[in-house]
């Protein structure tokens, strides 16, 4: 029986390190006080460190890239607070055969009456996921380059029928062709921020706060999208005295129609989108509710992340996954919050954000 169980523990042990190395995950762990570096023969492998080498904090500092040591120092600094204790960061280091690989770092501090004496950690190699990232970088970069010479002819056409229009004497085409042309102009400026390779980076975003009237601006998403969607009502509820918001109104409008969308789109059949906006003392709130088939709880977590997808049917619609991330970007950047609130299992979806008043 003793024999049973050790051969059992062994093929455990061997099948853990199996699945360790074919996910690339190493663990280590660090005495703050002597110095010493224990880990797992794949936190080497992702380290390019040999597997007899001993390891030293000076040799991980050199192991990775000069622009990413700051980070690190930085994360793990902050982690060392009793009320933190834990960090993750991105980095990238250098292997002995000059390949730069990127590395997930993932640490907890442990304690002695509030002395941090001990860190153990994990690094997962995701350089893979990285290279992806930038694939669908450079995608997006050609499809915007293939978007803008289509668009500046239909802005042309757009233009030529707002002069007819305007020409008749017909008010109602006016405001539809004024509206049109507005909206063609606002893609063409996402299109050049996003070819501008400062602006493209989503970590460079440049804001251009002004005072922002949050219902004046909701209103005017909203009289837009049904004018495209007329079998949708938008109906508006806002609280009394909604003060200015000091924000960068095209960035703001861009998460109110990137969140109006998303509820017309997902909400195949159900017709109704609410929108609520109130006010505390501290900030705005705008929340935007739709009927459609809702997200299930499990997702709330990963919904803002970079190209992340929900799971639906095959009869779901199309995207690229990367609206929800840009929303949550934009918002975090005033200094918001941006969330999804939990409702019961099929019965929609209502996400919201905030801006800060002072």
């Amino acid at each position: 029986m003793s024999a049973s169980f050790l051969t059992s523990a062994k093929l455990s042990d061997d099948h853990l390190n199996l699945a360790l190395s074919q996910v690339k995950l190493g663990f280590w762990e660090f005495d703050i006080q002597t110095g010493q570096i224990n880990c797992t023969t794949q936190n080497r492998i992702n380290f390019g460190f040999s597997l007899d080498q001993d390891i030293t904090e000076k040799d991980i500092q050199q192991a990775i890239l000069p622009e990413d040591r700051k980070r690190r120092k930085a994360a793990i600094n902050l982690a060392m607070n009793p009320e933190v204790g834990t960090y993750t960061f991105d980095f990238r280091v250098r292997l002995p055969d000059s390949r730069i690989r990127w590395l997930e770092a993932r640490g907890t501090i442990i304690f002695k009456d509030q002395t941090p004496i001990r860190i153990i950690g994990t690094t997962l190699d995701i350089t893979e996921k990285k290279d992806m990232e930038t694939l669908r970088d450079e995608i997006l970069s050609i499809a915007n380059h293939e978007v803008k010479t289509p668009l500046s002819a239909v802005k042309g056409y757009v233009q030529l029928l707002k002069r007819y229009v305007v020409g008749t004497g017909d008010t109602k085409y006016s405001a539809i062709a004024e509206k049109a042309l507005a909206s063609s102009e606002k893609i063409e400026r996402i299109l050049n921020e996003a070819l501008d390779i400062n602006l493209h980076k989503v970590t460079e975003m440049v804001l251009r706060k002004e005072p922002v009237n949050i219902e004046e601006l909701t209103h005017e998403v909203s009289d837009s999208a049904t004018t495209i969607n007329t079998d949708h009502i938008i109906n508006i509820v806002v609280s009394k005295n909604i003060p200015n918001v000091q924000a960068d109104r095209h960035r703001i409008g861009q998460v109110i129609t990137n969140l109006m969308n998303n509820a017309i789109k997902f909400s195949s059949g159900k017709n109704l989108i609410e929108v609520l906006i109130d006010h505390t003392e501290n900030q705005v709130r705008v929340a935007i509710r739709d009927y459609g088939m809702g997200i299930s709880e499990t997702e709330h977590d990963r919904i803002f992340e970079k190209f992340y997808r929900i799971n639906t049917d095959e009869n779901a619609v199309t995207g690229t996954g990367i609206g929800l991330y840009l929303c949550s970007e934009i918002i975090t950047r005033h200094g918001g919050k941006i969330g999804l609130e939990k409702l019961p299992s099929n019965q929609g979806s209502c996400f919201y954000f905030t801006l800060p008043l002072k």
